[in-house]
This record gives C-alpha cells, structure tokens and sequence, in this order.
C-alpha cells in the first residue's frame, strides 16, 4: 500500500516536473522570439497565442484579427454569404438557392472585403507563407467548434494542375489545409484529389462559363479506397461562386464520399461577382 502511494507520489511530481519545464520552454520561446503579426509586423499578445496550453503560432495581432473578422451577422448556411437577419437558409439563400450544391455547406472566416482581402492576396505569394498560415489559426480559433463538429476524416486542400507548381511554390489553400489537419488532429490527405488539365483562371469568366471551364477537371487517382465511407473537409482559400469547390465535391462524392463540407478563409460577396 505505502509503495502504492509512493508510486503516484513519483509520478505527479514527474508530471509536474514536465508542466514547469514545458512552461519554462514556451516563456524561453517567446522572449527570444516574440509572437509578431505576419501582416502587419505588430506584437501579438502571448494569451492570443495559447489554446489549451498549447503554443498557436502564427496568428494576427487583436487589432488586424477585429479588422478582418467582419461583426456578428446572419450567414447562409450552404454558401457562406451574409443574409438578412429573418431570412431562411437551411437549403440556401438567394445567391445559391438554384446552384445545385453538391456540398453540405462553407464554414468561413469572413467576406472577402478590407483587411481580410488584402491579407488574401498577400498571402497567395511565396515568400508570405506565415500569413496563409495565420489565417488558418484565425479560422480555427473562431469556427472550432463549427469545425470540430463536422468530424471530418480527412482533410483535402483544392488541387493546382501541376506546371503551376514549377511557377508557384506557395500554394495558400494547400497551407490552410495543412494547418487545420494540425488542429483538427485528422490526416492531410494532400495528394488525393488532382487537377487532370489547365483551365483559364476562374477570375476571368463569368459564372456560367466558370461552371463549364472547370466541368470534369479533377479526378482521384490513388488513394480511392481512402474516400469511400468518408466525410472530407475540403479546402480553399477564397470562394467567389463557389464552382470549384463543387466541381471538387461532385468528384469525392462520385468516388465514394459520404459527405463533404468546405472550409474557406474568405468567401466574396455577391457584389463583387
């Protein structure tokens, strides 16, 4: 019995022994390399960088983290975009209503407008990885529990067609993706879904044309037997109206899929279509 309690004696001050050190490490850590917002280089409060005692870095400071999550609103549930305040949106507003989404739904971080734009564009570039980064840690810690709830199985960043990765190292979606696999604690199933041909840039078409230029441009190669059953938490950085994200999802439900839900850092308004 007395060598019982000696036991769990040794092993709470073996626990505690590791909780002092791994708080002497994180205070270390950040006097030698203080948390800086990666927009606008500004100091970042160390409680901004804690979740559960864990160390979540990078992330924006208060002042661009207010500027770039838009105040509380109405949000239609299917594609993200802020609603009127009594208005219905359990099968979509009057934005998607008749776009035959494949998708259950956007979880988002704001609208693509202000500083949330601008970090956006920033963030598409090679060297500015910590801000894709950043962003992702902001969605995660404003959306978790909408994030944590959906139980994904995997986690799927949308696909560049290859050569644009000889001319652009960064891809943002696939940072983002990376970063809430991380926080999520599911795998990052990077390489499952692929882009089959080059497709004119989405920003230069019209809606219609946007739906027929990206018609059967993804597949999944290898790795099918990993999609069947499966929920997917699928990944991009800005939604404009929302065709790629449901090209993607028409091809993970075709290849056996149970559910698919996107995740995005920015959607745009409809005015900006």
């Amino acid at each position: 019995m007395r060598s019982t309690s000696l036991a769990q004696f040794n092993v709470t001050r073996r626990r505690m022994f590791e909780t002092s050190c791994r708080e002497l490490c994180r205070s270390a850590y950040r006097f030698v390399f203080p948390p800086a917002c990666p927009l606008c280089h500004g100091e970042v409060a160390a409680t901004s960088c804690e979740v559960d005692g864990r160390l979540v870095t990078p992330v924006l400071c208060d002042r661009c983290s207010a500027e770039a999550i838009p105040p509380p609103g109405n949000r239609c549930q299917k594609c993200g975009v802020s609603i009127g305040q009594f208005i219905r949106s359990e099968k979509g507003c009057s934005t998607c209503r008749n776009l035959s989404y494949r998708f259950d739904c956007v979880i988002r971080l704001g609208l693509y407008d202000g500083l949330l734009r601008e970090a956006c564009i920033r963030g598409k570039s090679s060297h500015t990885q910590p801000i894709s980064a950043a962003l992702a840690n902001l969605l995660w810690l404003n959306e978790r529990v909408t994030l944590e709830a959906v139980k994904p199985d995997l986690v799927v960043p949308v696909p560049r067609y290859w050569t644009r990765r000889l001319t652009q190292s960064h891809h943002q979606a696939e940072t983002i993706s990376r970063v809430l696999s991380q926080r999520l604690q599911v795998p990052h199933a990077r390489t499952l879904l692929h882009k089959t041909r080059l497709t004119p840039d989405q920003s230069e078409l019209t809606a219609a044309q946007r739906r027929l230029n990206l018609r059967g441009a993804f597949s999944v190669w290898f790795g099918q037997r990993q999609v069947i059953g499966k929920t997917i938490l699928l990944v991009d950085d800005i939604l404009t109206t929302g065709t790629t994200v449901n090209e993607c999802t028409k091809t993970l439900l075709n290849a056996g899929a149970k559910r698919v839900v996107v995740a995005a850092i920015a959607v745009v308004p409809p005015y900006r279509h």
